[in-house]
């Protein structure tokens, strides 16, 4: 299947509903809508279509960041955005891009680097669940305004959360870390869960902030894990974790210790 057929049904403003295909050649969601002026520098492409893929592969880039002639163009999608159990071949891009609906990239596998960096999801919930990122995957300075979940996610590369916001919960639970994991200056709102969560390389928390319960159960360190400055304005719990590896200068504690 080529991407000019999805582009093409995006344009007409329909929805793209995609099983069991391959994809041949790169994919850019920013030609799939008018742009229009979003500041002096960028543009910004609309789309209303559902977009939907279940089993598919992609042989070659998926981004929503393009160019319109000179000038910058990131996207917007109006509605749900799905990936469901696909095969990401080459890079991923979705930078800057703007999500209203759900975003859904549950068991699929990321093969090249990925980049969902500057994203603002305003939707109840997005999923990452059973994803498997072979090499470096970047999630910063993203804001979701609802739950994030990543439970039984594998990161083969270096894995960067720094400065995200997430008003609701973030789920980590059982996932595995090959490398080194950056989660310092986020603020999660919601509870934070990171039990059993393997941590192979190094782990950095520190400026972070946890503004509800956050839950560090049989979490694996398998070398330090930096919480300098950070926050926890609820209870913390670190039932089951080798403290030696823990770094907590200058950390604050609202009720003053860690709940066993």
């Amino acid at each position: 299947m080529k991407a000019s057929e999805i582009i093409k049904l995006v344009k007409k403003g329909k929805p793209v509903h995609v099983v069991g295909k391959i994809i041949l050649d790169d994919i850019d969601f920013s030609t799939g809508g008018k742009p229009y002026i979003l500041n002096a520098n960028m543009l910004q492409s609309e789309i209303r279509s559902n977009v939907f893929f279940e089993s598919c592969v992609f042989m070659g880039k998926v981004t929503s960041n393009g160019k319109y002639g000179t000038t910058a163009v990131q996207t917007c999608f109006r509605n749900n955005i799905a990936f469901m159990g696909c095969d990401f071949r080459g890079e991923v891009d979705f930078d800057g891009a703007v999500v209203f609906g759900m975003l859904n990239f549950s068991r699929s596998i990321f093969r090249e680097n990925t980049n969902f960096s500057n994203m603002a999801v305003w939707a109840k919930d997005s999923y990452f669940s059973e994803m498997k990122a072979e090499k470096n995957f970047l999630m910063v300075y993203a804001s979701f305004l609802g739950n994030l979940y990543f439970h039984n996610a594998v990161f083969g590369g270096n894995a960067s959360f720094q400065e995200i916001s997430i008003k609701g919960k973030l789920l980590l639970n059982n996932s595995i870390f090959a490398d080194q994991a950056g989660f310092d200056l986020i603020e999660v709102y919601g509870n934070a869960f990171f039990n059993y969560v393997t941590f192979e390389q190094s782990a950095n928390f520190s400026w972070s902030r946890f503004m509800n319960a956050a839950d560090f159960v049989k979490t694996s360190f398998g070398k330090q894990a930096n919480f300098e400055k950070t926050s926890f304005m609820n209870t913390v719990r670190f039932d089951g974790v080798d403290r030696t590896k823990l770094i907590f200068n200058d950390t604050f504690f609202v009720h003053n210790q860690i709940t066993e």
